[in-house]
């Protein structure tokens, strides 16, 4: 898969849902009028590009470093912003690309508390170790209890394509309050991987998300997915090839964003 571009998502303005496109069937939700939407609060941060007395974005970063044991007593390096009681914990694709980076940080300057991480198959020379990486069901659950033991009373699941894998195995599992799936398939044959209909059978908010020609996990394949979630749930495709979080430095790109970022403001809202 092609390495995500980096871009800022400073100055990020009040953005109400614009009018989507769904493709085929199922038929995609209704779009938040700008009474159900929500404000979004820039991320005032050091990563501005034209600021000459910011912080170096790797000093941002290592600031913010984290690592958490997994079940099985493996350790993982993560990132962990902002704070309050609702988590939002966003898993990485099976290329290792931390493509959830920057959202992760606007999300939590929202007042949620966000982690992204690694998998333990991710290695420094950014190679992905094949055997170590089939592991990634126990490390998302090593993400969660580490986030739990935060403060989080509430936890939102966002994956794209190996991380909603690993999100929607874990959604009735982990007794998550809403989950968030980017152009992932309902299972991994060669990994005798698959997720079943009991681990979606659960009436918290979902939304699937993909682009309509993703050019490695079918639009079908994460239909399938889709297909397995209990109500209620929400479908949206967009135009192109990309894949997973690629779809962030599309045409398409803020909009998506928003779209992903409006749903889990809901859920944070949202009275248990």
């Amino acid at each position: 898969m092609i390495p995500m571009k980096k871009y800022s998502v400073l100055h990020w303005v009040v953005l109400f849902m614009l009018t989507l496109q769904a493709c085929g069937s199922p038929a995609s939700p209704p779009v938040p009028t700008p009474a159900q939407g929500f404000v979004v609060t820039p991320v005032e941060s050091a990563f501005a590009p034209d600021n000459p007395t910011a912080a170096p974005l790797e000093d941002i970063i290592e600031s913010h470093a984290v690592t958490f044991s997994t079940p099985d007593g493996a350790t993982l390096n993560g990132e962990l912003y902002g704070s309050g009681d609702t988590a939002v914990i966003f898993s990485v694709m099976g290329n290792c690309d931390p493509g959830w980076r920057e959202f992760a940080q606007l999300t939590g300057a929202q007042g949620l508390m966000t982690l992204t991480y690694l998998w333990r198959g991710c290695r420094e020379s950014g190679g992905v170790d094949e055997e170590e990486i089939q592991k990634f069901v126990d490390d998302l659950r090593g993400a969660i209890a580490f986030m739990r033991e935060q403060g989080a009373t509430k936890i939102i699941l966002v994956g794209a394509s190996l991380g909603g894998c690993a999100s929607a195995k874990l959604t009735v599992e982990s007794q998550v309050d809403g989950l968030v799936v980017v152009a992932s398939p309902s299972e991994i044959s060669q990994w005798g991987f698959s997720i079943e209909t009991s681990d979606l059978d659960s009436d918290i908010p979902k939304l699937f998300i993909t682009a309509e020609e993703d050019d490695t996990v079918p639009l079908e394949a994460t239909q399938e997915l889709f297909n397995l979630a209990a109500e209620p749930r929400e479908w949206q495709t967009y135009p192109g090839t990309a894949h997973g979080t690629e779809l962030f430095d599309e045409e398409n790109g803020k909009e998506i964003q928003d779209r992903i970022l409006q749903f889990i403001l809901k859920i944070q809202t949202k009275e248990n």
